[in-house]
């Protein structure tokens, strides 16, 4: 039963997105990201109760959402200032609950990231004392590396049905403007297993683009999304899954093989609908054996099939699973944390229509992902019309 209080996305916005961003700082990025969400869903920041913003707000503290309140004219009603709480799937999905309990009526979300990076290949959260990255040097890489050699060595899957997914998924960024690949020569299946290896079986052009840049969206209620002059986007449904601690011991393939499906089941039930009226998948893609994987986690192709399922034009925009059509992050942008809303945000724009070449037509559905199974942790979203 719909609600008056139900969750809506009315803004986004994503800012450049680019290996470097020379002059730019993460707080100045992600004000701009801020500021333009605002703009998007055309409300006055003053009409902002609620925040989840990875930054402090002008002159605050690090770590303190609060610190926004001045910058926004008024008092706040609810804050979240966890790292992962901020941004993405984790972000909409609590800030969407606290909009539907009552605690605030209009949440901005978002991060971003400037500034020299660690060029050891360290996972995320390298130098914080985790077990398998500061003793023995593992990379992010590595971690989704060894789910997809046990996939490869179980199931036959092949570094050719692999290096396709990049290829589809690189190809579509060569004609958005946002993404960093916009406008490069196409990419082929040889070209791909022809880079460097990164971390057996991955090649360099398998794995996503280290870069800097913002994104941030703007949630309000059902019932003030109708008075906005935006089409506005429902959050459906949405459910997290939890293998063990991000980034802590290496992943077994036992463990996360399945890692999603009890999330995605959770978060289909809650919207009414089931991965068959999906119209748009919006996949997390640290590397392009992750999108594999979780087309069989989503119950779309029996396990060990996904090499076989993802052939084609089928991730295409002719296909019946157009996937990533941003180019996602194999062509577009990996940022720390803001990548994570950067999915969200094509989610909500395939819905709202206009994208042109890559618009998938009549767009009611869409699914997005965050994280996967290299990193033991998962959340999923669906999106709807309004």
């Amino acid at each position: 039963m719909a609600s008056a209080r139900d969750p809506v996305v009315v803004g986004v916005y994503l800012t450049r997105q680019a290996r470097t961003l020379p002059g730019r700082a993460s707080q100045e990025l992600l004000i701009e990201a801020v500021k333009g969400a605002i703009a998007d869903a055309g409300i006055d920041r003053r009409d902002i109760d609620g925040v989840a913003l990875e930054w402090p707000g002008p002159g605050g503290a690090p770590g303190d959402s609060a610190s926004w309140a001045p910058y926004f004219g008024a008092p706040l009603k609810w804050v979240d200032s966890h790292y992962m709480d901020t941004t993405g799937v984790r972000g909409v999905l609590k800030a969407g609950a606290a909009i539907s309990a009552g605690l605030c009526d209009t949440v901005v979300i978002g991060s971003a990231r400037a500034g020299p990076f660690n060029t050891t290949g360290a996972a995320v959260g390298s130098g914080m004392g985790l077990e398998w990255i500061d003793a023995y040097g593992a990379s992010t890489m590595a971690y989704f590396a060894l789910v997809a050699r046990r996939h490869m060595h179980q199931f036959g899957t092949t570094s050719e049905q692999i290096a396709h997914v990049a290829a589809v998924i690189r190809n579509h960024g060569r004609t958005n403007p946002e993404a960093t690949l916009f406008g490069g020569e196409p990419v082929t299946v040889d070209d791909i297993l022809a880079s460097p290896m990164i971390a057996d079986p991955l090649h360099r052009l398998d794995c996503c683009l280290m870069n800097e840049g913002g994104a941030a969206l703007i949630m309000t209620t059902a019932e003030r999304a109708r008075d906005l002059n935006v089409k506005g986007v429902r959050v459906a449904g949405g459910a997290m899954e939890f293998a063990q601690g991000n980034y802590i011991n290496p992943p077994l393939y036992r463990d996360v093989r399945t890692l999603g499906e009890v999330a995605v089941k959770r978060a289909f039930g809650q919207a009414g609908l089931s991965v068959a009226d999906v119209d748009v998948f919006c996949m997390y893609d640290p590397c392009s054996f992750e999108v594999l994987r979780q087309f069989e986690m989503l119950g779309l192709c029996g396990e060990g099939e996904g090499g076989d399922f993802v052939a084609g034009d089928r991730l295409t925009l002719a296909g019946d699973c157009p996937t990533n059509l941003d180019g996602g992050m194999l062509a577009g942008s990996w940022t720390g944390t803001s990548q994570l809303t950067g999915k969200v945000i094509e989610g909500v724009r395939q819905i709202r229509g206009g994208l042109g070449d890559r618009q998938v037509a009549d767009a009611e559905v869409a699914l997005v992902t965050n994280a996967g199974s290299g990193a033991q942790h998962i959340e999923t979203l669906i999106l709807t019309g309004s």
